[in-house]
């Protein structure tokens, strides 16, 4: 199934097929994950983030109490599975950096600190298939199955798509005072936040595309890529932790060159952070309000048109 949601159906029956379709998504990734460790602990999170925005989607009729079960559930299980994602980051992050900054290190400097990090991912990893490797990914699948199950007891039997559109409309607004905030704080946490806001957007704007493809498609793209850029900016903050002065030594030529490593990450990030704030400013140029007006108006034709079809 598509992540979308239906206008021919009701909000209930759509949100949860939605739900129960990424979280056994999730859990057959991660029974194959024999094949490509790595790729199956991504795609598995994936899956759980398009699930945690979908939950963000239809808050409002939840509560706060049953929203705030699922959702800590669902985190649980996210955080059991990214114990060495920055491990892991950090080796990609310095790939993208060796491309992007070509020439102005010499080429084995990059090579020598790509070599020492995944020998450092590959030590918190351990070997693929391992004991320890299987037996958590077997706890992951039977908390994601047992998620899978609660999916039916999600107090939606109320949900309308006013629901939908608060929620949406909540989130929205969320993401462009954590704009606002990061913009006047360039913090990496904060921009870390701002980037949680950005996905939803995104999330919510696949999941409505089906109103009005051409502009809520659009839409979505945009946030994505706004994502995107601030997700690179937070990888190399983590990669800028693993180069700080007191941080272990890695390769003898890379502890050399820490000070220009880190100037080559800090100029990157700057760049990247000025890209975000120019398409954030595009992102969030409609108030609250006017959003909120215009999503509700595709939606409504959208369910004229699906009833009429019907």
């Amino acid at each position: 199934m598509a992540y979308r949601l239906s206008f021919a159906d009701d909000v209930a029956s759509s949100a949860r097929l939605c739900a129960r379709d990424q979280l056994a998504g999730a859990a057959e990734r991660l029974e194959r994950a024999d094949e490509d460790p790595v790729a199956a602990v991504h795609e598995a999170r994936k899956h759980l983030k398009k699930t945690r925005a979908l939950l963000r989607l239809v808050r409002p009729a939840l509560g706060r109490r049953a929203y705030r079960a699922e959702n800590d559930a669902l985190r649980d299980i996210g955080l059991a599975l990214s114990g060495t994602r920055d491990a892991d980051v950090r080796v990609q992050t310095t790939a993208k950096l060796a491309e992007h900054a070509a020439g102005r290190l010499p080429a084995d400097v990059f090579e020598a600190l790509g070599a020492a990090l995944t020998a450092e991912a590959q030590t918190r990893t351990g070997p693929p298939g391992s004991d320890d490797g299987a037996a958590r990914f077997a706890a992951v699948i039977e908390a994601l199955r047992a998620a899978e199950l609660r999916v039916e007891q999600w107090p939606l039997d109320e949900a309308g798509w006013d629901t939908v559109l608060a929620g949406a409309a909540r989130a929205y607004t969320r993401g462009r005072e954590a704009f606002a905030t990061a913009r006047a704080t360039p913090d990496p946490e904060l921009l870390h936040a701002w980037r949680k806001r950005a996905k939803d957007l995104w999330y919510h704007q696949r999941l409505l595309a089906p109103a009005w493809p051409d502009v809520l498609g659009a839409q979505a793209e945009a946030a994505h890529a706004l994502s995107e850029l601030l997700g690179d900016d937070h990888d190399l903050a983590v990669l800028a932790q693993r180069l700080a002065d007191d941080a272990p030594p890695l390769a003898a030529q890379v502890d050399a060159q820490r000070m220009e490593l880190r100037a080559l990450v800090a100029h990157r990030s700057q760049e990247l952070r000025e890209q975000a704030v120019r398409l954030g400013r595009r992102v969030y140029a409609e108030s609250p309000k006017a959003f909120a007006r215009r999503l509700e108006r595709y939606v409504a034709l959208a369910v004229d048109e699906a009833r009429s079809a019907a």
